[in-house]
């Protein structure tokens, strides 16, 4: 009996080094200086620079090929609603000219390889 309490005892002196932080997956501070965007393991990252908007899309913290990927914005305001391509850039990076001035709402909607599934990052403004 007194060993269970002993083990107790070990147990309960030793939880606070056990850390019960609970780990997101993927990237949650921004890479390129732009938003991040959490969905699921996926996750989006968004910067307007000037008249171009680039949005590099991450899987479980590793970069995704945007040409394998298709990438469109939809973007939203009072009397704003457009739908736009992107282009795959380098690496995981998609771009488009657009101003995002007056919009209220973004949505990057992600298609993935099989053509069918998408994953859609929502951006407040």
């Amino acid at each position: 009996m007194r060993k269970h309490y002993l083990l107790l005892i070990a147990a309960l002196l030793a939880s606070p080094l056990v850390s019960t932080q609970a780990l997101a997956h993927g990237n949650t501070e921004p890479q390129y200086g732009g938003v991040v965007k959490i969905v699921g393991e996926y996750s989006f990252e968004m910067k307007q620079d000037g008249d171009q908007v680039s949005v590099w899309v991450f899987y479980d913290g590793e970069p995704l090929n945007a040409a394998e990927l298709g990438l469109r914005l939809k973007v939203k305001g009072e009397d704003r609603k457009e739908m736009i391509e992107t282009a795959a850039a380098e690496g995981n990076r998609f771009s488009a000219p657009v101003n995002l001035s007056g919009a209220s709402q973004v949505l990057a909607m992600l298609t993935l390889q099989d053509g069918v599934s998408k994953i859609v990052g929502k951006y407040k403004l």
